[in-house]
């Protein structure tokens, strides 16, 4: 997930310095495609946290409640 939002990341960047043609390309109206490319990455953001959250409440949390009842010497 990390290397994907890097990807994205960096990549609106280069556009944005190396491609101000097609980020000023209309897609509808006011709306260009570097206006939709910069608020996919707040959609983007947004996706992979939600994503990790529900993997870490699946995976690690249930793995750090059993360390911590472990380092309790079985009581908590």
């Amino acid at each position: 997930m990390t290397g994907l939002f890097l990807v994205l990341y960096v990549g609106y960047v280069l556009l944005a310095a190396y491609a101000p043609d097609f980020m000023a390309e209309p897609v509808f109206g006011h709306i260009n495609v570097g206006l939709l490319l910069g608020i996919s990455q707040f959609v983007s953001t947004l996706l992979i946290t939600t994503l990790y959250v529900r993997f870490a409440t699946r995976k690690i949390d249930p793995e750090v409640d059993e360390i911590r009842k472990t380092a309790a010497g079985g009581q908590q």
